[in-house]
């Protein structure tokens, strides 16, 4: 088989990589795959372009911003390994990965206490006590263990 006849439609790469073409030519566009030969002006491509059609989807998927991702690729363009790229890229996406599981649990406990509230406005809640304190939490979670020994939003004395 000579080289023509194993190249790719975009079609055909679509379909091998699991994606839509217009995501292949989104990715032409921002020039995370490279512009491909083109045969009797359709599209022609390696079977390559697969491959990194499947780590860009990876990439996505731990998090990877399209210039992060654009940013390691240019790497393996340029023939140097992707083990240091990828620790440094890595690293800094765990520190925010982190931060955001850290956000998730307290989101996670406000909603579990958000969901038994019996108050009857936000003003008596003290759920919606501490917000813009300035502390940089977004969210700050305020608990009462009730009188069952669950705990609970607490409901602000009436003013008198």
């Amino acid at each position: 088989m000579d080289r023509l006849e194993q190249r790719l439609t975009i079609g055909q790469v679509a379909s091998k990589a699991g994606v839509a073409s217009s995501s292949i030519r989104f990715h032409e566009s921002i020039e995370l795959l490279p512009e491909p030969d083109r045969e009797s002006g359709q599209r022609r491509y390696d079977e390559e372009v697969v491959r990194r059609l499947e780590m860009i989807g990876v990439a996505k998927k731990a998090g990877f911003s399209l210039r992060e991702i654009k940013e390691l690729m240019a790497g393996v363009d340029a023939g140097d390994e992707i083990a240091g790229p990828m620790r440094s890229l890595a690293e800094v996406k765990l520190t925010q990965v982190k931060a955001m599981l850290k956000q998730a649990q307290v989101m996670k406990k406000w909603l579990e206490l958000a969901s038994t509230c019996d108050c009857s406005s936000p003003g008596e809640c003290t759920l919606f006590d501490d917000q813009g304190t300035g502390d940089g939490e977004p969210l700050r979670v305020v608990r009462v263990q009730g009188a069952d020994g669950n705990l609970t939003c607490k409901k602000r004395a009436a003013a008198g």
